[in-house]
């Protein structure tokens, strides 16, 4: 009786896993294309219906930069499936890191303009806010201020340090 050469039978399963990686990503890459493309459609949508309506100029700003900047981290994973996609998966360094803080970093700007323009639109409709709420904002842009911090001091050094390779 002929045993399997276990070689063989692993490179060709590894073979296997890699193709099912490769169209995984694909899949993926193609789906955030699409989901990038309907962010696109809507923000156009919603800026003519805000002309049309006379929305205050204001929340309509923050809304739309709001919209960009989801499209950018939408983007921005997109970049990352692309690069996994053309280089190895073994061949991963620390500057890889890179686009994940990025996201972060756009993610973290978005909450700062979210939580800034629902302050200012009730300041500017003449709503009092409540000390709490006021406190709970200041303190969530308080933390996001220090991971902005964080995630910039993380880009730098991972710069700084160059491509070292993760094991």
């Amino acid at each position: 009786m002929l045993k399997p050469d276990p070689s063989r039978l692993g490179s060709t399963l590894f073979r296997l896993i890699a193709k099912g990686e490769i169209i995984t990503y694909g899949y993926v890459a193609v789906l955030l294309l699409v989901i990038a493309g309907a962010i696109s459609i809507y923000l156009v949508h919603y800026i003519l219906n805000a002309m049309l309506l006379h929305q205050p100029f204001f929340t309509s700003l923050i809304a739309v930069i709001n919209e960009v900047l989801l499209i950018l981290i939408v983007m921005e994973i997109l970049r990352t499936v692309t690069r996994l996609l053309v280089s190895p998966a073994h061949d991963v360094s620390i500057s890889d890191l890179i686009p994940f803080l990025v996201i972060a970093g756009i993610s973290v700007t978005r909450r700062i303009l979210t939580i800034g323009a629902g302050l200012s639109v009730q300041e500017t409709e003449g709503h009092t806010l409540d000390p709490i709420k006021f406190t709970q904002s200041m303190t969530e842009l308080l933390v996001s201020g220090v991971i902005i911090v964080l995630v910039s001091l993380s880009v730098w050094l991972i710069q700084r340090k160059g491509p070292a390779k993760l094991s």
